[in-house]
């Protein structure tokens, strides 16, 4: 019921907005100006009133766009695509008439006819490009942005994704755990140690904060963190500042506990560098650690090395709550994966096994179903640009059969005429298709730079595909609404004048 509400409300409220501005430009016409044929084109006066009307059109409805969307971000992003779009359509079809100018000087009768036709009083050319092309430009800069998430989403598992996780495992449990995966396994299982902790001091050269209330009131570390420790960097790891260690710590320095390494995120955000001294309350435990060494992360594969903070092994770590989560590759066997998760709720009940091909699965298949919903609409919108190309064709449709009757007169054939027809609309579907395509290469880099902050990957073979399809659709959708200007015998229309 609320999707219908708002769908109704959306539609009467854009059918409003857009029949504002015409009908603000017609209300001082006078009934004789439409009687005289010399003064039509000056009917239609614009002054500040309709003006301001269209401006406050464009405003509402990105107004419309964010509330859908529930995101002010994702609204505007979108509501400055389509209007970045409208602009450059509604440019290039003026562009169009001047840049086709010479063709119609054309030795070819059906390029030179064709381009006069461009500029046939009625034509709607700027209104043709503006609809399919704004329809071609929703359907690709979807599809795109599903071809940059669904590769996102690849590189983010990485090349040696685990088929199952295991959480919750305790100290005691880590030995037996491991021997039951291996037996299931081709490759021993990672067991990674995981404690949850919270940032309560700081005290270094640039930034002291004293206690956790300074750390609250510092704002950037108030969430939780898990930490682990070891004595390695992982493969998305590089030391920028400092240096690593390669061994447990058996003596901590005066008035520490350990070591840790901090990432680049930290540093930028806390202003902490090498040889600061960070406090972490690890479930109730105080554990004051020293910073070695800072390090740049590669957050797209963090199967191992996704963490702010790494500890030093030491002993003041045996003191502290903490479990163990792990990593288990099956090499794809569905019957190793029911094994495993069976023994394990035997042997161990408090650890759990999650999925993680099924989790993928579903997400893979969350972002299809999104993507399809949303190129459904987009077709739609196509579609209604197809309506209106038939519409602006029937508009002219007089217009036509008068020219096919004289050039049939003449002598050109109708197969000369079908050309005619065929050049013209397919000008405007591959011009339409082009601007689409630019303009959905150009809103996918945006959303995935800026809205979902991901690298950005572009999409030829999509794009130029979609560009070909749009100028067939719109040249065949021509010839069809043009078929009776084709058929029509020149007699009746001449005795007709």
């Amino acid at each position: 019921v609320s999707a219908v509400t708002q769908g109704l409300a959306v539609g009467l409220l854009v059918s409003l907005l857009f029949a504002l501005v015409p009908l603000l430009e017609i209300r001082r016409v006078k009934p004789l100006l439409l009687l005289r044929a010399d003064t039509v084109s000056t009917a239609r006066a614009r002054d500040w009133q309709s003006v301001l009307a269209g401006v406050l059109t464009v405003l509402a409805l990105a107004l419309v766009a964010v509330w859908q969307a529930g995101s002010i971000r994702a609204g505007l992003f979108v509501s400055a695509g389509f209007l970045v779009v409208a602009l450059v359509l509604l440019g290039v079809s003026r562009l169009l008439i001047r840049l086709t100018a010479p063709l119609a000087r054309s030795k070819r009768f059906a390029l030179r006819h064709a381009v006069i036709s461009l500029t046939r009083p009625g034509n709607q050319t700027r209104v043709i490009l503006l609809s399919v092309g704004l329809g071609c430009f929703f359907i690709l800069g979807m599809r795109s942005l599903q071809a940059n998430l669904t590769e996102e989403f690849s590189v983010q598992l990485g090349t040696s994704t685990p088929d199952l996780v295991l959480i919750d495992i305790q100290r005691d449990q880590v030995d037996g755990v491991r021997a039951l995966a291996a037996r299931h396994a081709p490759m021993p299982p990672m067991l990674l140690p995981l404690m949850r902790a919270r940032v309560v001091g700081i005290d270094g050269q640039r930034t002291k904060l004293a206690d956790a209330d300074a750390v609250r009131q510092h704002g950037r570390f108030t969430r939780e963190f898990g930490l682990t420790f070891r004595n390695t960097l992982e493969s998305n790891e590089r030391v920028v500042a400092g240096a690593f260690w390669q061994s447990p710590l058996d003596a901590p320095a005066a008035g520490t506990d350990t070591d840790v390494s901090i990432s680049e995120e930290v540093r930028r955000d806390a202003d902490v560098g090498v040889g600061d001294t960070m406090r972490f309350d690890i479930a109730g435990a105080i554990v004051t650690a020293r910073v070695t060494s800072i390090r740049k992360v590669g957050w797209d594969e963090t199967q191992a090395g996704g963490f702010f903070f790494v500890l030093r092994p030491a002993p003041v770590l045996d003191r502290v709550g903490m479990s163990y989560v792990g990593f288990v590759e099956l090499g794809g066997r569905a019957d190793a994966r029911g094994a495993l998760q069976r023994d394990l709720v035997g042997a161990f009940p408090n650890v759990s096994a999650i999925d993680v091909s099924a989790v993928v699965t579903s997400i893979r298949e969350i972002i299809d179903n999104v993507t399809l919903g949303v190129t459904i609409v987009g077709g739609i919108t196509l579609v209604g640009g197809v309506l209106i190309l038939v519409g602006a064709v029937a508009m002219t449709k007089f217009q036509r059969l008068y020219d096919a009757a004289i050039y049939r007169t003449l002598g050109a054939s109708t197969r000369r005429i079908a050309a005619m027809v065929a050049i013209e609309y397919g000008v405007l579907g591959f011009l339409a298709g082009l601007l689409g395509a630019a303009g959905a290469l150009g809103l996918s880099w945006a959303l995935a730079y800026y809205l979902f902050e991901m690298d950005w990957r572009p999409a030829p073979v999509l794009l130029s595909v979609g560009l070909v399809i749009t100028a067939a659709a719109v040249t065949l959708v021509g010839l069809a609404a043009s078929l009776d200007v084709l058929v029509r015998k020149p007699l009746g229309t001449l005795r007709s004048e």
